[in-house]
């Protein structure tokens, strides 16, 4: 099955997330996401993810949802 580059960075999102559901509650969890993803993601996916965030048009694990959301305000603000 072929994805796009939006649908991948998506798919990676939440599965960072999945993969740190027993960190605890909802917010625990995008805290860890948070930090990987300002860690490790490159400036340009991180844009890609903050569009796909405010375009709705991607399924979004909650605390992947939480987190994506977290950094597109950080990133608005940072601009």
């Amino acid at each position: 099955m072929f994805h796009t580059e939006e649908e991948s960075i998506v798919t990676m999102i939440n599965h960072i997330a999945q993969n740190n559901v027993s960190a605890g509650s909802e917010s625990e969890v995008a805290d860890i996401v948070e930090n990987h993803i300002t860690k490790f993601w490159s400036r340009r996916m991180k844009k890609i993810l903050a569009e796909q965030l405010a375009n709705g048009t991607e399924e979004f694990e909650p605390a992947a949802k939480l987190a994506a959301e977290r950094l597109s305000a950080k990133m608005s603000a940072s601009a």
